[in-house]
């Protein structure tokens, strides 16, 4: 055989491994992809139906990761690669980059498996995290909106918050937060302004995030109601009328607010204690005791000198005492009038029957009579 032959049967060798290994390599390369493209699809498809990512922190393997506000796309890849999710920075942020995804990754909680393909931890990065859902009814104090929080599941540091909310200069930017009035008697300096509402939180939500989902609400609660404006014209400030209404909003049922709040701005004119039992009540429930119907001369004594004791001084107390309702703010700002209440200007006295609501009276010696009637009623 020629050297010629043996060198074209060489080559022609060479040739058909080569398309042999072209051949192999492209249906390994395209059964990879459409295998990839199955995983993505169904990913995707579980994506779309549940509205949420099908791995949690129930899924073996899974490995928790937090992304704060307003990472950017170095940020997110540096969290990956620390959490040990992913080996080569660069392919990652090329591959967003390709894929789309680049600024389009969600703040917040979310579970990867190590064993997932880029690709997939992309997908579910672009989807919302699963939020904790919380709603705070009207009257809850700091104290309270912070043990119903952590009760749910959210991990934020509670040194912080607090300290937080005795800071208002961090959130000046909210036009609310420039008209509280700083006192040092006031321990939460922003408590009344967590408005009563249903939140949706991440469960590692930043601190300063929470504070500010309830400020975004108060903010646009207390705009759309003009209640500023409104305080303004009936002789408050809106840090007044809030404090205000977080008593009304402990005095009574709902329907009886714009005449509790005739009463205490009835008193305030006439530089009257305002003698509202919920401020005794919050000066209880902090320091561990319960509620109680009708003040005791030994609650009087126990806080004769706080200046929430609305029974020694003749002024609103320091600060609110809870975060009040819309109907209770209302109820301030828009009390009873001659018109829907007969005599709502001379009222100066209620009186808790134990049912829930409240008798009204002009006098003295007409409020005192209903005080014995429903104790003795009562015992």
């Amino acid at each position: 055989m020629s050297r010629k032959i043996s060198r074209t049967i060489i080559i022609l060798a060479l040739i058909l491994t080569l398309v042999a290994v072209g051949v192999f390599g492209y249906f390994t390369g395209y059964n990879y992809v459409t295998a990839q493209n199955e995983r993505l699809n169904k990913l995707n498809r579980l994506l779309e139906e549940e509205g949420k990512s099908p791995i949690t922190e129930f899924t073996p393997g899974a490995v928790e990761i937090y992304i704060p506000r307003n990472s950017d796309l170095d940020d997110i890849t540096d969290i990956l690669l620390v959490n040990n999710l992913i080996k080569n920075k660069f392919a990652f942020k090329m591959l967003s980059k390709i894929n789309g995804f680049d600024g389009k990754y969600r703040s917040g909680t979310h579970y990867l498996v190590p064993e997932m393909s880029y690709d997939e931890m992309m997908l579910i990065l672009t989807s919302k995290p699963k939020p904790v859902q919380i709603t705070f009814p009207e009257g809850l104090t700091y104290s309270e909106v912070k043990k119903r929080m952590r009760k749910a599941g959210l991990r934020f540091n509670e040194d912080i918050m607090d300290e937080m909310m005795r800071r208002p200069n961090l959130f000046i930017d909210y036009d609310f937060i420039q008209e509280i009035h700083s006192d040092r008697d006031r321990k939460w300096l922003m408590q009344g302004y967590l408005w009563p509402d249903t939140y949706e939180f991440d469960i590692n939500e930043s601190e300063e995030s929470i504070l500010r989902k309830f400020f975004d609400n108060t903010e646009s609660k207390l705009r759309a109601g003009n209640y500023s404006e409104r305080a303004a014209k009936i002789g408050l400030s809106l840090d007044q009328a809030i404090t205000l209404a977080s008593l009304v909003q402990k005095e009574g049922p709902i329907a009886e607010m714009p005449k509790i709040g005739r009463v205490f701005l009835n008193r305030l004119k006439l530089d009257m204690p305002l003698q509202s039992c919920a401020t005794i009540n919050y000066l209880r429930v902090e320091d561990g005791l319960k509620p109680i119907l009708w003040v005791t001369n030994e609650d009087l004594d126990r806080y004769s000198d706080n200046p929430y004791n609305t029974y020694s001084i003749s002024a609103l107390p320091p600060g609110p005492i809870n975060s009040p309702g819309t109907v209770a703010l209302e109820g301030v700002l828009w009390p009873a009038t001659e018109r829907s209440w007969p005599g709502a200007n001379s009222y100066l006295y209620f009186v808790a029957k134990g049912d829930g609501t409240n008798d009204f009276s002009e006098t003295y010696e007409e409020h005192q009579e209903k005080v014995e009637q429903y104790r003795t009623n009562r015992d």
